[in-house]
């Protein structure tokens, strides 16, 4: 993840299973493990912290998903609202790499439709190259 190795990125966060770090109008995610409902409470805390820096402008978002990368269903119903709100302060779309992950087919799906209730459109992954290439077409540089 080359964003994470970025000197000029600003890492935000690194609590437990995950890792948040900012590079251009990009918010990149690093995170392993099944997520609960209570460590999505405390991303998506951490995450109001990191987008109140774009002060209302557009950003991205840029997900690597590693391992067994799922989430429970309370965890779901939590990361819906989160990116509900996201999405309310400038998220205008999400890129997801999922080519480390052990579920891919489950992975996929639960984010799909997440976004897919939010209304925020979302691009799926083999490869960092493949997402980065997606969101500067879509206008988000690092």
């Amino acid at each position: 993840m080359k964003i994470f190795t970025n000197p000029n990125a600003q890492l935000k966060s690194k609590f437990g299973e995950y890792q948040i770090a900012v590079l251009g109008n990009i918010v990149a995610v690093s995170a392993e493990g099944t997520a609960s409902k209570s460590a999505i409470a405390r991303y998506s805390q951490d995450m109001i912290e990191v987008i109140s820096g774009f002060q209302g402008g557009d950003w991205a978002f840029l997900g690597f998903l590693h391992g067994a990368a799922m989430l429970t269903p309370d965890a779901e119903s939590e990361l819906q609202k989160s990116i509900e709100w996201r999405a309310g302060k400038g998220m205008k779309l999400g890129a997801l790499v999922t080519g480390r992950t052990t579920i891919e087919g489950l992975v996929k799906s639960q984010f799909e439709r997440i976004y897919r209730k939010a209304g925020v459109k979302l691009g799926i992954f083999s490869t960092e190259e493949q997402a980065v290439r997606w969101l500067a077409q879509q206008g988000f540089m690092m």
